[in-house]
Formats: structure tokens, sequence, C-alpha cells
């Protein structure tokens, strides 16, 4: 009888990285010790995994459920860390977390590894809070980007909220840095090329370097929606190397005299940061793009089979602050195909009670713990999650 331990671990190398569901690698490394440390490797030089929606937060539950759209399957994990968490998803296996008591952290809902980050309501450019932490967790606090893998040099967490301000720290900053940006909503930032950008309602693209310093602004003729129901948000986001800008254009549907915003088109822009020109896209090849309440993020259909090429995969960011707990409704989540272009919905979940739980896109990757946990002093390491319930 062959012993499958004694596999070679380049030949179990390939095969790990052939396995771009979760759940499938993490089945890969149950088999044995061996497996377990290729499956561990493997995932360190790539997060090769193709992405999962962690869904809301559910009433006197530890549990998180997350979905993936490439096998219509929907998964248990247990995460008490990230119960009464605002969360914001990355394409780097980690989230970004903000507490009811202004508590931030960095945690791998797979590992269960959890990096502190300093206090942003301590932030310099924020001289008089008035919101108080509850406030400051559900809405004020708009969106979280983390650039990186947290364990690399360059990791940078950026930060929007006050509507119009925005801040960067590194996982070992003890302070929080501001960004130097104009008057408008803040939509999205990110960093591309060593540099941070940062797009606002009005389709403006301010480029800061490095310290949080402005060093120019681009501006874009997106598009104006015409109808007096209709209502935008705008993504940048990176494609092949260059800065694509998406704009997701959704209607009110007003139910219950409530504003309820459903996507039906989106617009996309190819940005040079170079020359300051731009040019619309009808076309996204091979990719792929991942927007939401998270940090935006594309990758190549040629490399996963499972993706759908050409298609923007979109979540929710709005639903869950315009509802009570007595008005019932789903959120806003589905692919829009570019080649139709059509939209298609998937799993109808229902609205959380929570308004700060929405649901967002994370890319999980297997973070070798036992090799890294003495790299910091900030690290809160607790049992691994190796399995998950179907």
């Amino acid at each position: 009888m062959a012993d499958w331990s004694k596999l070679p671990a380049d030949v179990l190398g390939l095969i790990a990285r052939q396995l771009h569901f979760a759940e499938d690698r993490l089945r890969f490394g149950m088999v044995c010790k061996s497996w377990r440390m290729v499956m561990l490797q493997t995932d360190s030089y790539s997060c090769s995994l193709l992405p999962w929606l962690m869904l809301t937060e559910k009433e006197e539950s530890d549990m998180r459920r997350v979905y993936s759209p490439f096998n219509k399957k929907v998964y248990e994990i247990s995460l008490p860390e990230i119960r009464g968490r605002r969360c914001w998803g990355s394409p780097h296996g980690w989230l970004v977390t903000l507490d009811a008591a202004y508590n931030m952290h960095l945690l791998n809902p797979l590992s269960r590894v959890q990096i502190f980050l300093p206090p942003l309501h301590k932030c310099s450019n924020l001289k008089s809070l008035v919101c108080c932490p509850e406030s400051f967790r559900n809405t004020f606090v708009y969106k979280a980007v983390l650039t990186s893998d947290p364990y690399s040099a360059n990791c940078v967490v950026l930060a929007i909220y006050s509507d119009n301000k925005m801040a960067f720290a590194k996982p070992d900053d003890v302070a929080w840095t501001p960004i130097q940006c104009g008057s408008s909503l803040v939509n999205d930032v990110i960093c591309f090329g060593g540099n941070f950008y940062a797009i606002d309602s009005s389709g403006d693209i301010t480029i800061c370097n490095s310290e949080g310093s402005h060093l120019k602004t681009i501006s874009l003729p997106v598009q104006d929606v015409d109808n007096e129901l209709g209502e935008t948000s705008i993504y940048l986001v990176e494609l092949g190397g260059q800065i694509h800008v998406v704009q997701r254009i959704m209607y009110d549907t007003k139910v219950y005299d409530l504003p309820v915003l459903r996507t039906w088109n989106f617009v996309i822009y190819r940005v040079d940061v170079c020359t300051e020109k731009w040019e619309e896209v009808k076309s996204l090849g091979d990719w792929s793009i991942f927007i939401g309440s998270n940090h935006s993020f594309s990758i190549s259909a040629s490399d996963y089979p499972a993706c759908l090429r050409n298609c923007i995969y979109f979540t929710d960011d709005y639903s869950g602050l315009y509802y009570n707990t007595t008005t019932y409704s789903t959120y806003d989540m589905g692919t829009y195909d570019l080649d139709g272009p059509r939209i298609r919905t998937f799993l109808r979940e229902d609205v959380s009670r929570f308004k700060f739980s929405l649901p967002v896109w994370i890319k999980p990757s297997f973070c070798n713990q036992s090799l890294r946990l003495s790299e910091s002093k900030k690290l809160v390491c607790k049992d691994s999650m190796y399995c998950c319930n179907e």
C-alpha cells in the first residue's frame, strides 16, 4: 500500500497550486503533517485561492458564513473574534476590523491571527470627535483598505472616514498619518506604484505620495445619472498593471419610503496617470473585478477556470445603513456580465439587523503562524480553524 505522506514536496506543491477553492486546499492540508506544511508553504508564495463572500453577522452567534459563488456553496467558520465588529475584506487573506470601543485590528479569518492597529479616533485630523463609539463603527468610518499581506515590508492600511478624511498606518505604527484630500465625499482609495490614489464622488482622483502629501489631481468626466431615482458609487481597482475606475449606477426602488438601491449598470474607465488621459473600457477580456465594502481587486479568469471572465462581482455597500430591524429586504449582490450586459443575482440574503455588518469579499489565505509568530510582538494567535461545515 502506498505511503502518501512520502510523496516529494515539489510534486505535492504542484498539486496544491491547482486547488483554487479554499475548502479543497484545506482538505489537502488535513491529510497529514507533511501535506499541511506543503499547503502552508504554497500559500505563502501565492495567494491563489478564489474569493469568498463573507456574509453578515447573525444574532447570538459566533459562527460566520462564507459563500463561494463559483460552486454555489455556503460554509460556516467559527469567528468569535469579529462578533460585534465592522469588517472590510481584502485580496490578501486578511480582514480589517473595527469594534464598538474604537479598537481596530487585522485578522486572518482562517488562522485567526490578529494584529493590533493604532486608534483611528485619535488621528490628528480629528481634533473634535463628536460621535459615540457605536456610531464611529457603524457609519463614521466608511472604508478600510489593506494594501498587501501584513507581513510584507510595504504593508499599509488606508482608511476613509468622516466623509472626506483619510489616513494611513502600518501594522507597527503607534499613530495614523493623515492624507491630504479635498472637500468632496471620498468613495475609494488604493495604493499603486508606491503612491496613494483616492477618488471622490465627482470623479476627481487625488494622488498623494507615501508620506500622505498631495502630488496632483486628475479629473474624470464620469457619467451623470439623469434619473432622479439614480445613485452612483465609484471604485478604484488595479487591473493588469493599470488603474481602472468602476462607476456603479443604481436605481432607488423607494420601498417603505426608504431608499433601496439596486444595481443596473457599470461604466469602466482606464486611467493613464502619467498622461492624465482616460478611456472608457467596454470589455475586461479575461479579467474579473470584485467590488463592495472591501478593497476592490481583480483576478485573471484564465488562471481560475471556475471564475467568469469579463465580469464584475459586486456586493452591497449601503443596505445595512438604511434598514431598521422591522424592514425586510435582501442585499444587492450578484454578477454583471459585460458580454451581455446582464445582471445575475446570487444568494438572496436577508439584511442583517446590525447596521455595521455588510457582506464583504475576501480572498482567503492560510498564513503559517507557526513560522511567523515570532516576527511581531503585537500578534494574538488563537487555535487555528482547519475545518469547515458545508
